[in-house]
């Protein structure tokens, strides 16, 4: 990796499971999307998340999750044919850090090492 120094381990700098409680989604109509915003202390541009719905209601998928600022989550949500009111879930979500990814994209690989 540019400027890494751990090729042989890889660049992920840490790797974190939180569980989040009560995460809010909008009310939407069949087969529509929409974005929240959810604040979890610590997040920074460029972390990746892999997210898992804890007895999520029929109908309601989260497709994407990403930092939008320090601190900040866009959750995107939808809904297949059925629309769905809004409410709260649970999310199982894990926060992975690339080493370097504080300075951007263009300091991330693109091929692996």
């Amino acid at each position: 990796m540019p400027g890494g120094n751990r090729a042989q381990l890889g660049n992920e700098l840490f790797e974190q499971v939180l569980y989040l409680t009560a995460v809010p989604y909008p009310t939407m109509a069949a087969s529509a999307s929409a974005t929240t915003t959810y604040t979890i202390p610590g997040v920074l541009p460029l972390d990746l998340f892999s997210m898992n719905l804890q007895n999520a209601p029929a109908h309601l998928f989260l497709e994407n999750a990403y930092v939008s600022a320090p601190n900040t989550v866009i959750f995107g949500w939808t809904t297949d044919a059925t629309g769905i009111s809004s409410g709260t879930v649970n999310i199982l979500i894990t926060v992975d850090r690339a080493e370097n990814a504080s300075l951007g994209i263009s300091a991330l690989p693109s091929t692996l090492t």
